[in-house]
């Protein structure tokens, strides 16, 4: 009786990547991050602003920047 040796096939696979797409990818995740901070920086001051002048005086601080009056 023979015993047969079990050793691992170790194989080379040719792994094709499209550049262009993991760049793609990359910028849009680092695009939607930064709209995040941008957006959340933009809620921030929008509170500290109704906190420290209250929400009629930012509204006519808002009429007054639009039509100049």
């Amino acid at each position: 009786m023979e015993v047969a040796m079990k050793s691992p096939i170790i194989t080379r696979e040719n792994v094709q990547v499209d550049i262009n797409n993991e760049v793609m990818g990359f910028a849009f995740k680092v695009g939607t991050v930064l709209c995040a901070l941008i957006g959340i920086w933009a809620v921030s001051c929008l509170v500290s602003g109704l906190a420290s002048v209250g929400p009629l005086q930012m509204v006519k601080g808002y009429i007054t920047a639009i039509t100049g009056f």
